[in-house]
């Protein structure tokens, strides 16, 4: 999915106000006031694909978050093996986070995100994070929290799972 410099983050008022309602229902959201996700909607942009959808591929450069309103995504990585095969990390529904690394960091992606069934997902790009923590510090400042929540927690559990190979 390519996201262009016109592309502009949500802005009509019907689409806002189900994207709110979508990340209220959210568990992402959890930390958010009402307040706070009307304004988060702001920098978002709200995307569509149908199932089986390449959403991004493993070594891809753009960066941008996924937060999941509706259906799944699959995330799988190549092996190391000469002959690579893909293998399922995760396969995640709504309130769910996908793409948080590049965002992050800005390095090519890590793994690939493929649409399981029609996804709905709310995105955030590096420009529009940047903007944010520009406009509104406070704001930013929770985002940031949340997106550092959620990598610790993939890392302890990437932790958990290596030790069994060791």
């Amino acid at each position: 999915m390519s996201f262009n410099s016109h592309d502009d983050p949500i802005l009509d008022t019907e689409w806002a106000s189900e994207l709110q309602k979508m990340l209220y229902n959210s568990t992402w959201a959890d930390d958010f006031s009402l307040q706070d996700i009307g304004e988060f909607a702001r920098y978002l942009m709200l995307r569509h694909f149908p199932k089986d959808f390449l959403i991004f591929g493993e070594g891809e450069q753009e960066a941008y978050m996924g937060i999941i309103l509706k259906g799944s995504v699959e995330i799988t990585k190549r092996d190391a093996s000469p002959s690579p095969k893909s293998k399922r990390l995760v396969l995640m529904g709504p309130g769910r986070a996908f793409g948080e690394l590049a965002l992050v960091d800005g390095c090519p992606r890590s793994a690939s995100a493929k649409a399981r069934e029609d996804v709905t997902f709310a995105a955030l790009t590096r420009e529009h994070y940047d903007k944010l923590c520009l406009e509104n510090k406070t704001l930013a400042l929770k985002v940031s929290k949340i997106v550092a929540r959620l990598i610790s927690f993939r890392l302890r559990k990437a932790s958990e799972k290596l030790i069994e190979f060791l």
